[in-house]
């Protein structure tokens, strides 16, 4: 059985699209909004131009595809969803408290819990079917795994020489405890899903097809703002970053946005049947 976006689906998508837009634009525009250093308030900046120009240009277009039955505007809409939940569960959890608090807590809420009934309400066997035979799996497993080893070494290597030493880590000492929101959420969340993915994908698990979309989507997605929020904590003085670490934040960001789009342009512009194509068939 085919199955369709809910029409909640549609109206949660909507709606954080719309609360994203004005948040962002608030973010942009509103003097003395972000109680914070100069270079952490363009960074946060940056953050709301990327959610603009590509998150929910990218959310729109994969519901706008999805609602017309189509299987890579699936993949590029449960990806968007995946990219709001983490843009702005960092979000609320980064930025110092403002009247946009509640808001932030809103758009969290809306993409994790319309993520996850997106996904679970996949048809993951016709996403199978869309792409096996499509793709070099032992390369995209290959990819995966590699992505999520690199990303959380990355991020460990910020954590387990403190803890070793008792000391603390040098990016809490420059901007505060807040700042190791992403350590939480890339370790805790997207690394193992990285991981899983590769693996699904390798023993060829039909939801592995569609975790390994979803996951090449998000990075894709997140390439901008993780490029150029490096690239502006390099050229300040508030947060270091050092040139290894900023090989391993570029390359696994620019490595998933070329496979998302070698994997999406597998999918072709295939479509879920509908109602009466498939009682056709039956017939």
């Amino acid at each position: 059985m085919v199955r369709q976006l809910r029409r909640w689906h549609i109206v949660s998508t909507v709606v954080i699209l719309v609360l994203a837009a004005v948040s962002s634009l608030i973010g942009l525009f509103r003097t003395g909004h972000y109680q914070a250093p100069p270079e952490l308030v363009e960074a946060y900046q940056i953050q709301d131009l990327t959610i603009l120009v590509v998150g929910i240009p990218v959310l729109a277009a994969g519901l706008w595809y999805a609602i017309r039955g189509s299987v890579r505007g699936r993949i590029i809409w449960i990806g968007g969803l995946a990219y709001m939940t983490y843009m702005w569960a960092s979000i609320a959890i980064q930025i110092p408290f403002n009247e946009l608090f509640l808001v932030y807590t809103a758009l969290f809420g809306l993409s994790l819990f319309t993520f996850v009934d997106g996904m679970v309400s996949t048809d993951a066997e016709r996403i199978r079917q869309t792409v096996e035979g499509q793709i070099n799996v032992a390369l995209y497993s290959g990819a995966l795994t590699a992505i999520g080893l690199g990303l959380g070494a990355l991020w460990l290597s910020d954590v387990i020489p403190p803890l070793l030493t008792g000391t603390t880590p040098s990016l809490i000492e420059e901007s505060g405890q807040q700042a190791m929101a992403t350590h939480v959420i890339d370790l805790g969340v997207v690394v193992p899903s990285i991981l899983l993915s590769g693996a699904w994908l390798y023993r060829e698990r039909t939801w592995g097809y569609v975790f390994a979309g979803v996951v090449l989507v998000l990075g894709a997605t997140l390439a901008a703002p993780i490029s150029i929020m490096t690239l502006v904590f390099m050229m300040g003085d508030t947060v270091s970053v050092s040139p290894i670490a900023a090989v391993f934040t570029f390359l696994p960001v620019l490595v998933s946005a070329l496979l998302a789009v070698t994997y999406l342009r597998s999918m072709g512009s295939r479509t879920h049947p509908t109602a009466d194509e498939n009682r056709k068939q039956s017939i």
